[in-house]
C-alpha cells in the first residue's frame, strides 16, 4: 500500500488545481473570443451584402444594415458616393494614404493611379465594444473563479495537514506526567520520523522514571525494618542509660530514628502518588472522608465541611493523602489557627505565619523543598500534594499570604470540573 506523502500530496493538489482552474478559464475566454470573432465577421458579411445591394439598384432607401461609410472622389474631384450630413465631414479630415483615426472613425484612404480616392470608414465604438467584452469574458471567469479556487485550496490543505493537527493536540493534550506513546493514525512520511524520535524519548523517560520510583519505593520500603529496629534498639538504651549525657545522647538518636522513619514513609508515599492515576468519571462523595481525616489531625483546628454531599470527579483514595499532607504541612510550617474548607470547587488550608516570598513559593512543590524552614519535616508534603493534582486533573494553587492580610500561607486544591 502507497504511503501518504506530505510533499507529493500538496504538490500533486496544487498543480491539479492549477491546471483545471487554467483549463476553465481558457475555455470561458474562448467561447466569449469566438462570440466576438462570429460578430465581426458577420458584420462583413452583412455590409458586402448592404453594398451588393446598393450596387444593384435595389437596395431600399435610407435603409442600411451597417455602419461603414464610402466615400468615392472621381480623378477630376467630383464627389460620386458620400454619406449625407455629419458623416461626410469625416472624410474631409482624412486626407493621408493609408489608415487614419478621424473623432470617432476609422478611415481608409485609397489612391488610384488615375487620380481617384476611394474612402471607407468604420466606427471605433464597434471595436471598443468588442475589446472590452472580451477583456470582460476573460477576467470574469477568473474573479469567479479565484475565490472558488482559494477555497478549495483551504479545504484541500486543512485535510492534508489533519495528522499534522491530530499529532498536534494529542501533544498538547498530555500532561506532564503522561508518557504513553504517541498513537496518530495515517502520519506522513515527512512527520514519522519525528512520531518515532519522540515515541522513543518517551519511553525511555518512562523507564528512567519508573526505575527512580521502582528505586525509591524500594529503598523506602527496606528501610523501614532496619530504621524500625534502631529505633527500637535505641529506646532500650535510653531505658537503661544511668549517664544524662548518654540518655541525652540517645534521645537525639531517638528523634533523627523517628525523622528517618517518616522520611522513608514519606518516599513510599510518594512513589505511590507518582504511579496513582485518577481517570474515574465518577463523583465521590469527599465530606466524610475529610471528617476521617480531621479525627487523625491535631486538634484546635477549624474545619469547615458542608453538611451535605461534596460531590467531586476524584478517588477518595487520591483526596486522603492530599488532605492529610496539606494538613500536616500547615502543623509543620505554620501557626495557629488553621483553618480547613471544603466546597465543590476547591479544598483549602489556610495557616498563619510568616510570608514566604515569591521565589521560594514557586519551588515549594519541589522534593525535599523547605524554603529555608527549620521546622521538622520530610519537604515532600507539597511534592505528594502537587503530583496527586495533577495525576487526578486537579490543581494546586499556594498563596502568601493570605488574601487579605498581610501573612500566613494559603494551599488551594482546585477540584476538576465536573460536566454539565
Amino acid at each position: 500500500m502507497r504511503r501518504s506523502s506530505l510533499l507529493r500530496d500538496l504538490v500533486n493538489g496544487f498543480g491539479a488545481g492549477i491546471v483545471l482552474i487554467w483549463c476553465v478559464a481558457l475555455l470561458v475566454g474562448w467561447m466569449v473570443l469566438r462570440e466576438e470573432l462570429d460578430e465581426i465577421y458577420d458584420a462583413m458579411l452583412a455590409r458586402v451584402a448592404d453594398h451588393v445591394l446598393a450596387l444593384s439598384g435595389r437596395a431600399e432607401n435610407g435603409a442600411r444594415s451597417t455602419d461603414l461609410l464610402i466615400q468615392f472622389t472621381a480623378p477630376d474631384g467630383t464627389i460620386e458616393m458620400s454619406p449625407e450630413g455629419a458623416d461626410r465631414a469625416a472624410f474631409s479630415l482624412a486626407l493621408a494614404e493609408g489608415y487614419t483615426e478621424v473623432g470617432d472613425m476609422r478611415v481608409l484612404t485609397l489612391k488610384n493611379s488615375d487620380g481617384s480616392v476611394l474612402r471607407v470608414a468604420d466606427p471605433l465604438k464597434e471595436r471598443r465594444e468588442a475589446a472590452r467584452e472580451t477583456l470582460v469574458g476573460m477576467l470574469l471567469p477568473s474573479i469567479i473563479l479565484l475565490p472558488l479556487a482559494f477555497l478549495a485550496t483551504r479545504v484541500f490543505i486543512r485535510r492534508r495537514l489533519a495528522p499534522v493537527r491530530a499529532l498536534s493536540a494529542e501533544v498538547e493534550g498530555r500532561s506532564a506526567s503522561d508518557l504513553r506513546p504517541l498513537t496518530v493514525q495515517d502520519i506522513p512520511d515527512e512527520l514519522e520520523p519525528v512520531l518515532i524520535a519522540v515515541n522513543r524519548l518517551m519511553t525511555r523517560l518512562s523507564e528512567a522514571l519508573e526505575a527512580e520510583r521502582s528505586f525509591s519505593s524500594n529503598a523506602a520500603h527496606e528501610l523501614r525494618t532496619p530504621i524500625a529496629a534502631a529505633y527500637a534498639q535505641t529506646q532500650l538504651l535510653i531505658d537503661e542509660a544511668e549517664n544524662p549525657a548518654m540518655r541525652a545522647r540517645s534521645e537525639a538518636i531517638a528523634r533523627s530514628m523517628q525523622r528517618l522513619s517518616r522520611l522513608a514513609a514519606k518516599l513510599l508515599e510518594l512513589a505511590r502518588a507518582e504511579v496513582v492515576r485518577d481517570e474515574q468519571e465518577e463523583l465521590s462523595d469527599l465530606a466524610p472522608v475529610l471528617r476521617l481525616v480531621a479525627q487523625d489531625s491535631g486538634s484546635g483546628h477549624i474545619y469547615r465541611i458542608p453538611n451535605r454531599p461534596v460531590l467531586v470527579r476524584m478517588d477518595v483514595d487520591v483526596f486522603a493523602p492530599l488532605a492529610r499532607n496539606l494538613i500536616e504541612n500547615a502543623e509543620l510550617h505554620g501557626q495557629t489557627p488553621i483553618t480547613v474548607r471544603l466546597t465543590d470547587d476547591l479544598f483549602e488550608v489556610t495557616n498563619r505565619g510568616r510570608v514566604v516570598p515569591p521565589d521560594r513559593l514557586a519551588r515549594l512543590t519541589r522534593r525535599f523543598e523547605r524554603a529555608g524552614s527549620r521546622e521538622v519535616g520530610s519537604g515532600l508534603g507539597l511534592a505528594i500534594v502537587d503530583t496527586l493534582a495533577k495525576n487526578a486533573g486537579a490543581r494546586l494553587e499556594l498563596l502568601s499570604p493570605e488574601p487579605g492580610r498581610e501573612d500566613g500561607f494559603v494551599a488551594r486544591v482546585h477540584f476538576p470540573l465536573r460536566e454539565a
